[in-house]
């Protein structure tokens, strides 16, 4: 063995090696080249050697823990609890629909909690490997990388009347589940995203897309954002056209301009349905979130009218609220980029708008400032009686009650075993009354 490792090679066999190994290594990154780009030149010896190329990738993947589902800041509340906390005699007889993702469990649930006590009452696990298998996937918005049940979020879940479940994730497909996480019925007509809002009469306004766009000469990539209204049964009754919207109110300065292609303009993240008339609005009239242009606008379907909007002074914000008849609240991110990140300013506020003073302010400013509430994208508020407002901060993975004066009466931490925060997924306050009714026709299904 010593007289062949240490015998003498001639040059010229060691040059012949080196011109092998070199051909070698070309013909092998041609073929992974090949294989790469799918062109089938080299019939299966391209996927095979791709997949040999891929082989430190793979082994990698595999010894990495996958945190995609964790919240975007996972140790940021470190020194908190995992799940509720309550203040001393504060807590009230309602619910929340607490949508987010189990870290110990790798999945979405939905739980629909009693403040209470704190006690999950019934539990939905939405099982999109079942839910999707077979979906139609030939859409150029959606990225398909949420469509399996470890990597899928039930976003702004709602209960229908009939103690149905109704649920999606962003670029996703529509479905209702029973009380067991079964399909009762599925909408693959459109993919949805972002909120889901009542219209008062069975049904939801619910952000959707136009695809083909119709717009002349537009690239195959435009998000063309859609208002969809969906029937109780999961009818779609209309899907309307934000872009197109804009344009028949010559708002075209809005989509398009000469300085810079923007795909995704407009990015409808919240419909408030107008339930009932008042001074400034009417019943079907729409509130309109467009978070890329930092504008809230009031729409009227029935005769094609922008009634009111105006951008700013939120910020990239999500959720609009009527609280009364005669002002609306936005939770406002204050998030803004000059080029060296996404940022938010201090933290989020909930702004309110008055249409008989035409005034905006900050009334709960307290409230958000001293539990420094800041997400930099999603996120919602939901005020409750007396004055508390309810904040999902999905970013933190943490959902907070709060007092007018800032007091966390309430507060829940999404983190799992390992220490980590996960997403939340727009959770939903209910009165004693809605959650009440909801456990009765849920009563006796599933082990509830």
């Amino acid at each position: 063995m010593q007289r062949l490792l240490f015998a003498k090679v001639e040059f010229w066999v060691v040059l012949v090696l080196f011109l092998i190994g070199a051909l070698a290594a070309v013909g092998f990154g041609t073929a992974v080249l090949d294989g790469e780009r799918e062109s089938g030149r080299f019939g299966p010896i391209g996927p095979a050697a791709l997949a040999v190329a891929e082989i430190p990738d793979t082994v990698k993947e595999l010894l990495q823990k996958d945190l995609s589902m964790a919240a975007f800041v996972p140790d940021r509340f470190a020194d908190k609890p995992a799940g509720w906390t309550f203040a001393e005699a504060v807590r009230e007889p309602g619910y929340v629909l607490l949508s987010r993702y189990d870290g110990d469990r790798a999945r979405h649930v939905v739980e629909l909690v009693s403040l209470a006590d704190g006690a999950v009452k019934h539990e939905w696990l939405p099982d999109a490997d079942t839910l999707l298998a077979g979906a139609p996937r030939e859409s150029l918005i959606a990225e398909y990388t949420n469509w399996d049940t470890r990597h899928y979020r039930a976003i702004h879940p709602i209960l229908s009347g009939n103690g149905a479940l109704i649920v999606k994730d962003h670029q996703s497909f529509l479905y209702a589940l029973d009380a067991c996480s079964k399909k009762l019925w599925g909408q693959t007509g459109l993919l949805f995203h972002h909120s889901t809002e009542s219209d008062g009469a069975g049904g939801w306004w619910i952000p959707s897309y136009v695809e083909p766009s119709k717009i002349d000469r537009i690239a195959p990539d435009f998000v063309e954002d859609s208002l969809a209204h969906v029937a109780a049964d999961g009818t779609v009754l209309e899907n309307i056209s934000a872009a197109e919207i804009l344009l028949r109110h010559g708002m075209e300065y809005a989509l398009f301009t000469a300085g810079r292609y923007q795909k995704d303009p407009v990015h409808i993240n919240d419909i408030e349905p107008v339930l009932k008339d008042g001074p400034y609005w009417k019943k079907g009239d729409l509130f309109l979130s467009f978070r890329h242009l930092s504008m809230i606008m009031l729409y009227r379907p029935s005769t094609d009218e922008i009634v009111w909007q105006q951008q700013g002074p939120w910020l990239a914000q999500h959720d609009v609220d009527i609280i009364d008849d005669h002002r609306i609240a936005v939770f406002n991110n204050r998030a803004y980029d000059k080029g060296t990140g996404a940022r938010v300013h201090g933290t989020n506020q909930i702004t309110v708008h008055d249409f008989d003073t035409g005034e905006t302010g900050n009334p709960w400013a307290a409230a958000m400032e001293k539990p420094e509430v800041k997400t930099l994208f999603e996120g919602l508020f939901q005020r409750l009686p007396d004055g508390r407002v309810m904040v999902e901060e999905e970013n933190s993975g943490r959902l907070l009650i709060l007092g007018p004066s800032g007091d966390t009466l309430a507060e829940f931490v999404n983190k799992a075993g390992d220490g980590l925060a996960y997403r939340m997924g727009w959770s939903r306050y209910m009165s004693a009354e809605e959650g009440d009714a909801a456990l009765a026709k849920l009563s006796g299904s599933c082990g509830s």
